[in-house]
This record gives C-alpha cells, sequence and structure tokens, in this order.
C-alpha cells in the first residue's frame, strides 16, 4: 500500500507507523511538531526501521488542514499524489471537553477534513475509533455495527462516534478497546484511563509507607463497579497489528471492526493483583448498579480526586463481538492479560513517573 498516516507520531500511531514498515508498505507519515518527529526516528530506530527517504516520507502538517493543503503537499512531496489509502490516527484522547474543543476539535473536525478530500480525491480510507462508541452499556454484547447515539461515559466517546457517522460506509472503522502498553516490553507513553486507579494505589502504597495513618492492609475502601465485571484492555502492539493486517486486504474495507481481548480480566482479578503488588488490602467493589460510599477521612478523599476522571468507566463492562475482525484476523494471537504482564506495564509507568516530568 501506499498510506498517508495521520497521528503518526502519537502514542499508537508510531506502532501503526512500524507495522506498516515491517509490512513493506510506502507511509508519508503527517506530523506536527520536529520534537514528536524525533521521538518517533528514535522510536523507529531502536526497532532498526528505516526513519526517513526510501519507504517512509515526513509531511509536516495537521489533519485538520488535509483538503485545504493536499495540492500543495502533492507538490512538495512527490509521489504523495499516488497515495491509495489514508489511516486517520490523528486524535485527541482528552475524556472531557477543555478550553480548546478537545477532543471535539480534533476527532470531529479531521473526520470532516478527510471527509472533504475523498470528495474529490478518491482514496480507501481507515479509522482508528474506540470500541466504547457504544456508550454506557452494562453487561451489554456490543456488535461490530453502526450504534445509534448512547448515554455517553466522555466527550471523547461522542467525538469518536460523530467522526465515525461522517465516514460510515466511506471508511474501514478500527475499534480498539482501552489500549495499554506493549504485551513483550510493557512500553507506554501515555498513562491515561486504566492506569490512573494503578497509579493511585501507588501513590497510597508510597503515602502509607511514609506516614502513620491508616492500616495498609485494612483500608475499607469502597470502589465503584462489580467484581465480575470486566475491563477490556488489549496490548499497543497486537493493535497495530490487527489494524494493518485488516487494511492490507480490499475485502475487509468499508466494514467494522472490534479491535479488542476476547478474554479480558475481571475487576476482582485486577484488584487482587494491585493489592498484591503495592502490598494494600481491604479494597472492594461496591458491586453492580450500588452507589459509592462517601469519602471517610482525607486519605479517601485523595483516592478520590486521583480517580474521578475513569470513575464511571468500572461500572461500564460490555463485551465486544470479534465476528469480523476474527474472520479477518483470527490467527494473529492476542497476547493474554496475565500477572506478569501487568507487572511489566506497571513497571514501566512507574519507569516513566506516570507520564508526568521528574522534579
Amino acid at each position: 500500500m501506499k498510506v498517508l498516516l495521520t497521528g503518526g507520531t502519537g502514542y499508537l500511531g508510531e506502532y501503526l507507523l512500524a507495522e506498516l514498515l515491517k509490512r513493506d508498505h510506502t507511509v508519508w507519515a503527517l506530523y506536527r511538531t520536529d520534537l514528536s518527529r524525533l521521538k518517533t526516528v528514535r522510536f523507529l530506530s531502536g526497532l532498526g526501521l528505516p526513519s526517513s527517504a526510501g519507504r517512509l516520507k515526513w509531511i509536516r502538517g495537521d489533519v485538520l488542514e488535509i483538503d485545504e493543503h493536499w495540492d500543495r503537499w502533492c507538490s512538495d512531496n512527490p509521489g504523495l499524489q499516488h497515495v491509495d489509502s489514508v489511516l486517520q490516527n490523528a486524535g485527541s484522547t482528552q475524556l472531557q471537553m477543555d478550553k480548546h474543543g478537545e477532543p471535539m476539535r480534533t476527532n470531529v473536525g479531521g473526520a470532516k477534513a478527510i471527509k472533504r478530500l475523498i470528495e474529490h480525491n478518491p482514496l480507501n480510507v481507515h479509522l482508528i475509533s474506540t470500541a466504547y462508541v457504544c456508550g454506557r452499556a452494562e453487561g451489554q454484547h456490543i456488535l461490530e455495527e453502526s450504534h445509534p447515539a448512547g448515554d455517553f461515559v466522555s466527550v471523547f466517546e461522542e467525538s469518536k462516534w460523530e467522526a465515525e457517522k461522517l465516514l460510515l460506509g466511506a471508511a474501514t472503522i478500527l475499534r480498539p478497546s482501552i489500549v495499554v502498553g506493549d504485551s513483550k516490553t510493557g512500553r507506554s507513553t501515555r498513562f491515561q484511563g486504566w492506569y490512573v486507579p494503578l497509579q493511585g494505589a501507588y501513590f497510597l502504597s508510597n503515602l502509607l509507607q511514609n506516614t502513620e495513618v491508616g492500616d495498609r492492609f485494612n483500608l475499607g475502601m469502597t470502589l465503584p463497579g462489580d467484581a465480575n465485571g470486566r475491563t477490556n484492555i488489549v496490548p499497543v502492539d497486537y493493535v497495530a497489528k490487527a489494524a494493518i493486517r485488516i487494511i492490507e486486504k480490499p475485502e475487509h474495507h468499508k466494514q467494522i471492526f472490534h479491535l479488542t481481548h476476547p478474554e479480558p480480566p475481571t475487576n476482582q482479578w485486577t484488584l487482587d493483583l494491585v493489592q498484591r503488588r503495592f502490598d494494600l488490602g481491604g479494597m472492594r467493589f461496591a458491586g453492580k448498579g450500588a452507589p459509592v460510599a462517601r469519602p471517610r477521612d482525607q486519605m479517601d478523599c485523595s483516592v478520590g480526586i486521583q480517580m474521578q476522571s475513569v470513575l464511571f468507566y468500572f461500572p461500564n463492562d460490555p463485551s465486544f463481538d470479534r465476528t469480523n475482525t476474527d474472520r479477518a484476523v483470527g490467527e494473529l494471537e492476542v497476547p493474554r492479560i496475565t500477572e506478569a504482564l501487568v507487572n511489566r506495564l506497571i513497571d514501566c509507568a512507574i519507569g516513566a513517573n506516570w507520564g508526568q516530568p521528574l522534579e
């Protein structure tokens, strides 16, 4: 393929870019800053992949300008006019609306710009969305199809749903669930969502180690959600491999695919692991549909603040149909979520200071 990849310097984007190059495709990678490009070049070099010339070419620009500047980009970048595919990965993972209008600005605006582009330049379009465009769907089995507007847990979900609607019928829609680090190395550059309660447990463990406040093995904390519910996490390397294999074959184009885990861990399994890892005890889930207890003390309040951005995700535990995905890439093994894997993810997060700059 000859692919224009947007968001190629983002977390998932780097893996998509690497997979395209490994499988001998030619890529024009859109980037916005020299710093982001440099970080991606280092990532590719670490894998022994080419970082410029040959099969990888760089274009500085913004997906929101793709239709407006397409002719100029083609003039300035010989060969770009022969691109046959656009892999739209550029996006904002902001959960709630910020002062700049994100995530709507990029996620919906990018889809609009690509839709305008393909009206005059026929291209195969492939959109990275999210399995959670279904919104709040506790205990439901979600099919690989278009959904009506739901009870969205976040603006992020709503923005991805709107992007899908704009390109439905014109694009292959790839829906990963909650993307976590590399299954082999634990590597991640983003520690949002699923990582937030892990970070809370880490900081709580450190707090209890350095103070006389509370019994670390008898915390008596109640978390939202069902112990038997499942949080669908999927390693980034699997998502990239599955996505590229799907879009390589024209017979898969313009369909919807769930890039989700077929056997996600239960919430209780994860909680038990986290309590072992950080020498904590006395945490439990409130139960399906049960309200969360009010904070008892300052420590409860601190943990609540740490977790508030993801509180609504715990009770939302749909399962995801993978009929299309299994038909397309069923031979591709999905890495099992084991204690060793989760510990690698935690080790990487701690080593990266949970994405925060060191003081």
